[in-house]
């Protein structure tokens, strides 16, 4: 470690939490990555986080939501808090203690935050019976005897933890239970326990004297909590009444610390803009509200909502806004944060783009290690046999095989036909809030560059050109080519990558078929409606962006409803014919069968692509392998077969083998290459 920077950076100064010593600010949040099966923890949920212990964190939370009642069942991968995760808990916090971190976990109590048909399908209750919009359960209202029973459950839960030897819990106020309680919004009791504030403070406040009387004073106990429930044209609680929740449990005694979020999570746009905002939003938009309540009180603050930078991080310690942290996606992309600091080479940390795919997949979409750390490696050991690798394609496939093999210690040679590096991305960036997408590109390239790739742009190879570099391995990183081919009628069709690129100039009207129902064809009808054309986004499936971000959906919709971009569902492409200037576009309803026409200037298709695969097979017959990768191999994490003789052994990655996204390219090259 470097005395100097660990003098200097507030990053890496400790802080003193209640009897506990947390040895830098940085922390990671409860979240519902759990990689619970049942509820039940899993290797892979051991191994994702004691990768961020091995990686220098100072504190973190594992599993997030995790449930302290048979009528709190998980619905979004949680774990269950019950005798069975204690050994799992004990043999945690003993990695964490090895490495000098602090380990806690998040319990709760869903409330009407579930639905009926989850674990063992029991009644929800929650103080009143108003639905939830997202998890769609209609709760029954609590009586006294709900009350005293899961009052014991999360105390009998905190012990649980404590015996697991973690250093403490937070309960997530925030949606559930409790603030079920707090908020007017779905609190219309008449009772003790409904009202007037302090009426509606009564459950949480029992919830946390039991708990504390449960464990003791040395039990580290917090609490995560919105600021205010005021967004999105709703009213709930305002920031002066969660300030005097949170005055009352302070005077309590009952809380060391404050775990600060903002807004609601009951519908899909409040969840994405507020609890895990993407590109959509401005970096750490709630800091400096959770500095004002740090002002109010003397309580130690935790806050973290899209803080993806380092720079960000430093200022909201130095200026005293709060006390610690929270890079929770930002060590999904990359565990080793603190240690990377420690070691001069901030510059070389993975930032988290805000891409939102762990929200889908439970995966980072730069990442292809995380949550795969028994067969994958976050850090690539160097080999003393070098050999020389020639990568053909410069997108997100050929820029982290060429990576993988510099880092193995291979000389690298890198061609791209165009005039810059990126592939596919460089077109999912076009959409101005979605340009930190290119942040993937950016660190790939940067990581190339120091590790000596050698790089050639503009450079459209052949087979001779491959051969002539008496290469040991090839990897075939070529991308594809849209499919629009297949359309029956005579009429010109564009593709996505048409609108995206800017080289086709529309006017009038715009058709937007799309296919795939992922990102590409909402960013192209958003890219083209800013371009003073009338655009309708048609698809066959129910909904459009079947496959797109979920914390995406709301941003691209809201967009969609500004400026007047029509949206059509069920709908699939028979043909278009030209028809003077324009194009009749032929569709079937998938319902009903019935056939209609739309009448358009411009008609363009997604469909995904279809391999740039000419070169690989003009190069397969020569080749030790014949190009063939052992599939069981990449599955389990295994090395590829090596052939004996004089020649290259030849793969393929990412698009150049099918059409699949960002993470699956860089997921294919880290599988193959980890190992040559």
């Amino acid at each position: 470690m470097n005395i100097n920077i660990m003098k200097n950076d507030p990053l890496l100064q400790p802080f003193k939490l209640g009897s506990k010593l947390v040895k830098n600010r940085i922390f990671s949040t409860g979240h519902a990555l759990s990689y619970a099966e049942s509820g039940k923890p899993t290797e892979t949920t051991f191994l994702y986080q004691q990768e961020k212990a091995k990686g220098g964190i100072g504190l973190s939370f594992v599993g997030g939501s995790g449930t302290v009642s048979l009528d709190t069942a998980p619905v979004f991968d949680q774990l269950i808090i019950d005798d069975s995760i204690i050994p799992f808990f004990q043999d945690l916090s003993n990695v964490y203690h090895k490495h000098e971190a602090l380990l806690l976990t998040q319990i709760t109590h869903l409330g009407r935050r579930t639905n009926s048909t989850a674990g063992h399908w029991l009644p929800i209750v929650a103080p009143s019976p108003i639905r939830e919009t997202l998890h769609r359960g209609i709760p029954r209202a609590m009586d006294e005897d709900d009350i005293y029973r899961i009052v014991k459950s999360f105390s009998d839960a905190a012990l649980r933890c404590k015996e697991g030897g973690l250093d403490g819990l937070e309960v997530m106020a925030s949606g559930h239970l409790i603030e079920q309680f707090w908020s007017p919004e779905t609190n219309r009791r008449t009772d003790s326990y409904g009202g007037s504030l302090i009426n509606r403070m009564r459950f949480g406040r029992m919830v946390y004297t039991a708990m504390r009387e449960a464990v003791g004073s040395d039990f580290l106990l917090g609490i995560r909590m919105t600021m205010t429930q005021e967004d999105n044209g709703k009213t709930g609680l305002s920031e002066s009444e969660n300030l005097t929740i949170t005055q009352k449990l302070k005077e309590d005694g009952v809380v060391d610390f404050l775990n600060l979020v903002s807004g609601g999570i009951d519908t899909l746009p409040r969840l994405s803009a507020n609890s895990m905002p993407g590109m959509a939003s401005v970096l750490s938009p709630f800091i400096e509200q959770a500095g004002r309540f740090k002002r109010e009180l003397n309580l130690p603050v935790f806050h973290a909502t899209r803080v993806n930078d380092l720079a960000t991080a430093r200022h909201a310690i130095k200026e005293n806004l709060i006390d610690l942290v929270g890079m929770t996606r930002a060590h999904i992309a990359d565990p080793y944060i603190v240690q990377k600091i420690n070691t001069n080479q901030e510059e070389r940390i993975r930032t988290c783009v805000g891409a939102t795919y762990c929200s889908n997949h439970r995966l980072c979409i730069q990442n292809p290690a995380t949550a795969r750390e028994k067969s994958l490696p976050h850090k690539v050991l160097s080999v003393p046999k070098k050999k020389k690798v020639v990568v053909v394609g410069g997108g997100p496939a050929g820029l982290e095989a060429a990576r993988v093999c510099a880092e193995r210690g291979h000389k690298v040679i890198l061609f791209e036909a165009s005039t810059q590096l990126g592939g596919q991305v460089i077109l999912a960036g076009k959409v101005d809030w979605r340009k930190d997408i290119l942040g993937i590109v950016d660190w790939l390239a940067n990581e190339c560059s120091f590790l000596g790739v050698e790089i050639h742009l503009n450079r459209y190879v052949e087979e001779v050109d491959i051969i002539n570099q008496s290469p040991d391995i090839v990897v075939m990183a070529t991308g594809g080519h849209p499919n629009i081919e297949w359309v029956e009628g005579n009429a010109k069709v564009l593709s996505t990558w048409d609108i995206l690129s800017g080289h086709t100039k529309m006017e009038g009207s715009v058709f937007i078929h799309d296919q795939t129902g992922r990102n590409v064809s909402l960013a192209a009808a958003d890219y083209i409606s800013d371009k003073n054309v009338e655009v309708t986004l048609n698809t066959q499936d129910a909904t459009v962006g079947m496959e797109a971000m979920r914390m995406e959906i709301s941003p691209f919709m809201k967009r969609f409803y500004k400026k007047g971009v029509k949206v059509q569902v069920d709908h699939e492409l028979i043909s278009a014919e030209r028809q003077g200037n324009q194009i009749k576009v032929s569709l079937r309803n998938t319902h009903t069968g019935k056939t209609i026409t739309h009448i358009t200037n411009n008609l363009v298709l997604e469909a995904g692509t279809l391999p740039n695969d000419e070169i690989f097979y003009s190069i397969k017959e020569k080749s030790l392998n014949r190009g063939v990768v052992d599939i069981e191999a990449m599955a389990s994490g295994k090395p590829q077969p090596i052939f004996s003789g004089k020649g290259y052994h030849l793969y393929r990655v990412g698009d150049a083998v099918n059409s699949r996204d960002i993470h699956c390219a860089i997921l294919d090259s880290l599988r193959i290459c980890k190992d040559l």
